[in-house]
């Protein structure tokens, strides 16, 4: 009898703090910077900027184009 009733009080707990307990805040969690979504898409970008700035164009690649290598056989159904 004691088991069944601290199995039922465990489920009871259990189903308290899953379902009434109070949900912690998203504001609480992200910093005060980021709070507003108003602020983030109001962001202004220009990509045309970024693409002819003196910056951008000083960048050399360093390695080639990837090359597609052998894939597999030319015909995967036939035996070995």
């Amino acid at each position: 009898m004691a088991i069944v009733a601290a199995v039922i009080l465990a489920i009871g707990g259990a189903a308290y703090f899953l379902f009434f307990t109070p949900v912690p805040v998203i504001e609480i969690i992200v910093p005060p910077a980021a709070r507003s979504i108003e602020e983030l898409s109001g962001a202004q970008f220009d990509p045309a900027g970024v693409v002819n700035s003196e910056d951008f164009r000083s960048l050399r690649r360093y390695a080639g184009q990837p090359s597609v290598g052998q894939t597999g056989r030319p015909n995967p159904f036939v035996k070995y």
